[in-house]
């Protein structure tokens, strides 16, 4: 029986082989067993594979008594805003691998209230799944189009952004936004334009999204920004839910140090609940002493923009974010939005007046370094049981305490990766231990 399972964003695969248009349609049946003749609103990324498994999770949910709008390319955070403006709405699906090459894709659910499905919901889904596969799954095709209803909730998404936008005050700066290729495309150049910055438009999806580009590469911005002169880019990635900056000089603006700027601007602007921000484990411990000695508590979560999410919501909204540029605003959108995030930077930058790397130099941070270790698919929860790689971990972190540094070693909720993190005030201690961990781990990954 095929097994499914959601990570810490959806569930992932390469289109075609791990993750195909049966699969698709099983989520639509499971959906249907828990929203009933529901509406879902179904959104997507520009991945190639994009349509045909939009088209399996539509026909299924059709098929089975449920009402689909087909939104069509839209920024996960832009579905997220739709579905909780919609009191129609049983749920969300996003046909996207985010991040991940385009190779890969995969499919987010989004709750009643845009924010992502907890986890009790999410094994739910899987048995369901897992039932309707075992039972010889057909896979149908979608019977309704919706082009002029699809426009017009993609009008209500851009709408919010130029609301937003035109709160802001940005003429004197010239700004690089990169799209990724991807779901922000259609979309960002007139929100950030509307702010009063000269756009300049990167990789607006004349090409293969995230194929050396977007957030997590963001050297081919660098080398725009410079070309142009700009004072600044913006980095969004394949769903557009990240936001990664970089200076005048190219230089990649580290993420927690973009949560520090943000946290400190909204204190100094008095925004309600600015004592706190939410940041997750792998956050910079010198980013929790800078906000500390301003007033500001940081709070740690698990790894995954959900769990900020969570808490921001049991503490009454504020603002939260991961180093990988999810940046959460509970005031402006039930989930993190690049697009917003961007204004919001625009915002800052402008109010201060100072160059946003030579702000970014004043947040001071701790060595850190993170790195990665190919798992076989399946087999990371084994590696990360074995004794020796449990005791590896264990010397770690009795190493780096001593200089007050910790480790973090954890599977990843996305690809078939271990990740480790060491960090600590004494750079010879953080990279000697983590290069350990990945000796250990790789040579465990090549005794199966």
């Amino acid at each position: 029986m095929t097994t499914v399972r959601f990570g810490t964003d959806g569930i992932r695969g390469i289109a075609g082989e791990t993750l195909t248009a049966e699969i698709a349609a099983a989520l639509g049946v499971a959906l249907m067993q828990q929203h009933p003749a529901g509406l879902v609103l179904i959104g997507r990324d520009t991945r190639p594979s994009g349509p045909a498994l939009t088209d399996a999770l539509a026909g299924a949910i059709e098929a089975h008594g449920g009402t689909v709008i087909d939104v069509g390319i839209i920024p996960t955070p832009g579905l997220a805003s739709l579905v909780a403006g919609e009191p129609r709405a049983a749920c969300g699906v996003v046909v996207t691998a985010s991040h991940n090459p385009v190779e890969y894709n995969g499919l987010k659910v989004l709750a009643r209230d845009g924010r992502k499905i907890p986890d009790a919901e999410e094994r739910a889904l899987e048995s369901s799944m897992e039932r309707a596969l075992a039972g010889g799954l057909q896979v149908v095709a979608a019977s309704a189009a919706h082009g002029a209803e699809a426009q017009a909730y993609r009008e209500r998404y851009a709408r919010t952004l130029a609301e937003l936008a035109r709160t802001v005050s940005a003429s004197a700066l010239s700004v690089v936004v990169d799209a990724a290729h991807g779901a922000a495309s259609p979309f960002a150049v007139a929100a950030l334009a509307a702010t009063g910055a000269t756009v300049l438009p990167f990789a607006m999806g004349d090409g293969v999204i995230n194929d050396g580009v977007g957030a997590t590469d963001p050297a081919a911005l660098g080398e725009q920004v410079r070309a142009h002169g700009a004072d600044l880019g913006i980095a969004l990635d394949g769903d557009a839910d990240r936001c990664v900056v970089v200076d005048a000089g190219g230089r990649a603006i580290d993420g927690d140090v973009l949560i520090a700027l943000i946290a400190l601007d909204r204190k100094g602007r008095g925004v309600a609940g600015s004592e706190r921000a939410v940041a997750t484990v792998l956050t910079n411990s010198g980013v929790e002493r800078h906000l500390a000695a301003h007033g500001i508590t940081l709070e740690r979560t698990p790894v995954g923009d959900r769990h900020i999410a969570e808490r921001l919501a049991a503490g009454q909204g504020g603002f939260g974010g991961e180093k990988s540029g999810h940046l959460l605003f509970t005031e402006l959108s039930p989930t993190g939005d690049g697009l917003l995030s961007a204004i919001t930077v625009l915002g800052l930058v402008a109010r201060a007046g100072i160059p946003v790397g030579e702000m970014a130099d004043a947040i001071p941070l701790d060595p850190q370094l993170q790195r990665t270790v190919p798992v076989p698919p399946g087999e990371g929860e084994r590696l990360l049981a074995e004794p020796d790689l449990q005791n590896a971990i264990r010397q770690a972190e009795v190493a780096l305490a001593q200089t007050g540094g910790r480790v973090l070693v954890r599977l990843s909720g996305t690809e078939p990766l271990l990740r480790v993190m060491g960090e600590g005030p004494d750079r010879a201690a953080v990279t000697a231990a983590v290069e350990h961990l990945l000796e250990v781990a790789a040579s465990l990954v090549r005794g199966r």
